[in-house]
């Protein structure tokens, strides 16, 4: 390794630009978004903000991504262990609301770390660590195997608040999702108590958790009261002002009041590029009840849904699919009113120049001027013509997929409960040897990608019926693309079978298909490299394909 600073002080001094950058780009922002909403407080104005907020999405991710890979990039060097460690757990804090799947991964390699190095404290701060995530995924089960290796006796003392935490968090969590849930909560109220007396008075943690136990006891004037004093110990569009301005919104009786703090919260959610938030989806039930669909719509669609599987945790996908149906309906009647609007607002328009016409001009000219303003609504018939069945496709779409999407989360819940009922029989009787043999025993996961890619294949050429004869025509002769046996659409044409749903990015891509972000990079130039005409107008044409 090159002389100079220890790559781990590298990683601090990065890590520590990053973050000042990041709360100097935040201030700055913040200032701008919220000096309208300082003076009037309207609903409106916040509403604005936020919209602007969310504008901006991109850039506030693309910093979060440079700041992540600019921390991974130090593990390309001559490290020792020790020094992994600490990269994979700065990666693993930054992850944390970003993505689950990426912040247990970067844990697990810490936790074969601490066993390498026979190191209790890391191997210790790890597990609760992983025993948070756990819950959060739904894994209630390893989460609590995980938590049972320690008590409060055997936990190094600089870790007693992380095993607090992750006990109060996890015995809360079961406590919600199960039926004999008395036994956990007590279980909660006991590692709070514990937590609260290590924690410092007055602090952003210690009124957060006073809150949440005054709304288990059903004081919500004192938990009112604790969330106020959480926002006001949370720094301005921080993470943990983003979470607290949500609790605030929770307990507030006024509309506006909530409505005001939900989109608070989003804004420093958008600003953290977090994805694994509740205020926006909340706040668009609120706007939605109150009749703004286009606005409830848009936050759903465009933000919420796609956010939460980003995320890929279970809880917010479910909740926003039971309420999703409902708005996107609502949606697709105010679009229809709106053209049917149009429409007549054309034809009134139209009488109304007839007439005006009539007193102004003569015979011929008045015949000439119908002419034209018949042609024009020809044309403009065309447009609402075009406008509906673009409307009508992407509501097939969206149909469809939802469908399908709630179809494979029902059967994956049924699945759950059967495997869970069979697992615990086993466990009952003492078989753990022939449990362990059934898993092991259990197919690979191909199966399931095959399974998916049957049913996205079947999906897609329902709502396309000729889209691989069509894609095919785009294709010079001789390099036309024919499925083999069974197979409804081989892996290039569902790579650009997602480009014609609208999905372009490679990553994206390459995440719902299971394939490398390379082999998909690969897949479009090879293709592109085949079509007639211009190669960078292929794309385009692609999804122009009815």
């Amino acid at each position: 390794m090159k002389s100079g600073l220890p790559i781990i002080g590298k990683a601090r001094i990065i890590s520590y630009i990053y973050s000042m950058t990041h709360k100097l780009i935040i201030i700055g922002l913040a200032a701008f978004l919220l000096a309208g909403c300082a003076q009037s407080g309207s609903t409106e104005e916040i509403l604005r903000e936020l919209d602007h907020a969310l504008a901006m999405e991109n850039t506030y991710q693309k910093y979060f991504l440079q700041r992540t890979e600019a921390i991974g990039d130090l593990l390309q060097g001559n490290l020792t262990l020790e020094q992994e460690y600490e990269i994979h757990r700065r990666l693993s804090d930054e992850y944390r609301f970003y993505n689950l799947d990426s912040t247990i991964n970067h844990l697990k390699r810490n936790k074969a770390i601490a066993l390498q190095l026979q190191d209790r404290v890391r191997l210790t701060e790890t597990d609760l660590a992983l025993v948070r995530e756990y819950g959060l995924a739904g894994y209630h089960s390893d989460a609590f195997e995980l938590l049972q290796q320690y008590s409060e006796d055997t936990v190094p003392e600089k870790l007693r608040i992380q095993f607090y935490d992750a006990a109060c968090y996890l015995y809360g969590e079961m406590g919600a999702y199960s039926s004999n849930n008395e036994s956990y909560w007590k279980k909660r109220d006991q590692y709070t108590a514990a937590l609260l007396g290590c924690l410092e008075e007055g602090s952003y943690e210690w009124n957060n958790l006073c809150r949440t136990r005054a709304e288990s006891r059903g004081d919500l004037a004192a938990a009112l009261e604790f969330a106020r004093k959480a926002v006001e110990a949370s720094s301005e569009n921080s993470r943990e002002f983003a979470s607290a301005a949500f609790f605030l919104a929770t307990l507030q009786t006024d509309r506006d009041q909530r409505i005001f703090w939900l989109a608070r919260s989003a804004i420093a959610d958008v600003m953290n590029a977090t994805k694994d938030y509740a205020s926006l989806n909340d706040l668009a039930e609120l706007l939605y009840e109150e009749g703004d669909i286009k606005r409830a719509f848009n936050y759903v669609a465009d933000h919420c849904m796609r956010d939460a599987l980003f995320f890929n945790g279970k809880l917010r996908p479910w909740q926003i699919s039971h309420f999703f149906p409902a708005l996107e309906e609502a949606y697709a009647r105010q679009k229809d009113r709106s053209t049917r609007m149009i429409i007549l607002f054309m034809v009134v328009s139209l009488l109304m120049m007839l007439a005006l016409g009539s007193l102004l001009v003569n015979l011929s000219r008045r015949r000439k001027a119908l002419e034209k303003m018949t042609l024009d609504l020809q044309t403009e018939k065309k447009r609402v013509e075009h406008r509906n069945a673009a409307l009508h496709e992407a509501n097939k779409v969206r149909q469809e997929y939802i469908g399908l999407y709630l179809q494979n989360m029902s059967e994956n819940i049924s699945k759950t409960r059967r495997y869970k009922n069979h697992v615990l029989a086993y466990i009952r009787r003492g078989n753990t040897k022939y449990l362990a043999d059934e898993i092991m025993a259990l197919p690979p996961i191909e199966e399931d990608i095959s399974q998916f890619n049957q049913k996205f294949d079947e999906t897609f050429i329902n709502l396309y019926p000729d889209f691989v004869e069509k894609f095919n025509a785009l294709l010079q002769e001789g390099e036309e693309i024919k499925p083999k046996g069974d197979d409804i659409l081989t892996p290039e044409l569902r790579v650009f079978a997602l480009i014609k749903l609208g999905i372009v990015e490679s990553s994206k891509i390459a995440a719902l298909l299971h394939y490398s972000a390379n082999t998909v990079y690969n897949y479009r130039a090879k293709i592109k490299n085949k079509c007639r005409g211009d190669r960078e107008k292929f794309e385009a044409a692609v999804q122009t394909i009815e």
